[in-house]
């Protein structure tokens, strides 16, 4: 009889150490599979907010591309209007010292030539000053930058949403899984841009139009 409770008692507390031992490892399953979830909701949300990052960035490159062209488009027309201004008083003056003009007509003609010369050379003072090029090249890096970091937020969700696939459809994490309503079986890979992108509807320009 004393052997039979002994067998009993020692049956009893086995089975307690099992249930303990799979009430440990339900547990490490689930504190697995919901830092594996949320890992993969964390990389969407990053590739979501680099993308949206990255449509601000064109945007700014436009708007700035833009101001910088038209400041340029202006700038070229104004010194080619001061070249060609300074061009004729010079030619003026050169045409009025050949034919003997009278000293009135030379001052007149002189005046007219440091004008156009002062006009030329504020104009040329200005263009320096012009950055097209130089603004161009810093928002295409800062362009390469915003789609690096798209992909590397794709690569980094994809990453995660192949770790939680592959532990979800191991053997004891899928059993555990399947009564665990919170964990789909598996997740589905990235497909396509979670917004299309499109780089002429971000042109203000091309907007406009």
């Amino acid at each position: 009889m004393k052997k039979t409770f002994l067998g009993i008692g020692i049956l009893i507390y086995i089975i307690a150490i099992v249930i303990v031992i799979m009430a440990f490892s339900v547990v490490r399953v689930w504190n697995r599979l919901n830092r594996d979830y949320q890992m993969v909701e964390g990389s969407k949300s990053h590739y979501s907010a680099a993308l949206s990052t990255c449509t601000e960035k064109i945007k700014g490159v436009w708007e700035i591309a833009d101001q910088y062209l038209n400041h340029e488009s202006e700038t070229f027309k104004a010194v080619a209007e001061a070249r060609s201004g300074y061009r004729a008083a010079a030619d003026a003056f050169e045409q009025a010292m050949s034919g003997n003009k009278g000293s009135e007509e030379l001052t007149k003609t002189g005046a007219d030539v440091v004008k156009a010369a002062l006009a030329f050379r504020i104009q040329v003072e200005a263009y320096p000053q012009l950055r097209a090029v130089e603004t161009a090249r810093e928002n295409m890096r800062n362009m390469e930058e915003a789609v690096n970091e798209i992909k590397t937020a794709l690569d980094d969700w994809v990453t995660a949403i192949r770790d939680y696939n592959t532990y979800r459809g191991s053997a004891w994490p899928s059993i555990v899984g399947s009564f665990m309503g919170k964990f789909p079986s598996k997740l589905e890979y990235y497909q396509g841009d979670i917004t299309k992108l499109n780089v002429d509807e971000l042109n203000p320009q091309k907007t406009k139009k």
